[in-house]
């Protein structure tokens, strides 16, 4: 694991020199809304201590309906630093580390059942690295919900969905910072042969705030809002309806469950009260030297016509990679295979275009 921090310390470094981070800074306001209660209270900390202090290469064991209740922890990190084995190898001997620790643990506690010992792995390098990386896009994130009358501190989902991983891709199809579904994207437009919105941080966190106003519009609360993002607006009411209250912890506690509703939708409010916490208390967290990536150029343009690939690559100083760091949201496997890009795709440029093939973009 020292490899590892060795590694990022390294890379950090180099970015400083190259005057592409600034030092670390949360902009989250100092009066919030969203806090933990006494209820939810116990549940957020376990999600705290996941994020910020259980490492990738260890997790905690605790009973999937209260997290709070941890059965014991456990580490893998001298199997995942065991230059001898193969990845297979390692794969197997963590696997049977933590089902020999599983068994164990409920001997101990006396349960029958050793399903109701689940395993979280820690995240405390993945949210290490997306505090880093939201650098890039919270500023326009701010922004666009500041527009919207919304909370800023929604602006932090992206946390908790992504880990500010602007090519994050889930099993089930969700993509980009917001974690978008394409039933939810492709009605507004979104996806097209060329390019998917979806990976546009710009579009992606439009639709992401509309989708965030909906939910409370509807529902009046934001608990219920924000886990709405997660299960659905359709599934949050009926549960609302079978645990006949609109107070989140009892939907959480309730014995009449809806099928869908489960663990992620359980713990999905939980979990953005921790990350929120864990940005305020970040330094203190992860260490005075904790940096922050600057703000991402973001020059929003629609091409006016066709555009020739080599036109648009002269604004990445010829470098298809750059233009892909700068647009994830391109179908790279057609733009690879066209001379043009065509008319009316939306592109981010570092600076200022050619009004002869491009027009500024609008929301």
């Amino acid at each position: 694991m020292r490899f590892l921090f060795l590694a990022i310390a390294i890379f950090l470094t180099s970015l400083q020199s190259q005057a592409l981070v600034t030092e670390w800074k949360s902009t989250l306001p100092k009066k919030s809304v969203f806090k933990a209660n006494e209820d939810m209270r116990g549940r957020v900390d376990f999600w705290k201590k996941i994020y910020s202090e259980v490492p990738e290469t260890a997790g905690l064991f605790h009973d999937p309906d209260f997290p709070e209740y941890v059965f014991g922890e456990i580490s893998w990190e001298h199997i995942q630093n065991n230059k001898n084995l193969t990845a297979s190898e390692k794969r197997k001997k963590i696997d049977n580390l933590i089902n020999y620790e599983r068994i164990r643990l409920a001997a101990k506690w006396k349960i029958k059942n050793v399903k109701r010992i689940r395993l979280q792995t820690g995240l405390k390098e993945r949210m290490q690295k997306a505090l880093f990386l939201s650098g890039q896009y919270l500023p326009m994130m701010e922004d666009v919900f500041r527009k919207k009358n919304l909370p800023v501190e929604l602006s932090r989902l992206p946390f908790v969905e992504s880990s500010f991983n602007v090519n994050a891709q889930s099993k089930v199809g969700a993509s980009g910072l917001w974690q978008i579904m394409p039933f939810v994207a492709r009605p507004e437009g979104y996806i097209k042969n060329f390019y998917d919105k979806r990976n546009h941080p710009y579009y992606a966190t439009l639709l992401a705030a509309d989708m965030l106003q909906d939910n409370y519009r509807a529902l009046k609360k934001w608990p219920l809002a924000i886990s709405a993002y997660n299960h659905g607006l359709g599934g949050i009411k009926k549960m609302v309806r079978v645990s006949n209250s609109n107070y989140l912890p009892d939907l959480i506690e309730s014995d009449d469950k809806t099928r869908s509703w489960g663990f992620a939708s359980e713990n999905f409010y939980a979990c953005f009260l921790a990350v929120l916490e864990v940005e305020r208390e970040a330094k203190s967290l992860f260490g005075d030297d904790l940096l922050k990536a600057k703000p991402l150029p973001m020059n929003r343009v629609i091409t006016a016509k066709a555009v020739p690939k080599k036109e648009a690559l002269k604004y990445f100083g010829g470098s298809l990679d750059k233009l892909r760091k700068f647009n994830p949201h391109l179908n790279m496997t057609l733009l690879k295979k066209s001379k043009v890009i065509p008319s009316g795709v939306p592109l981010v440029l570092p600076k200022k275009a050619s009004a002869k093939y491009f027009k500024t973009a609008g929301l």
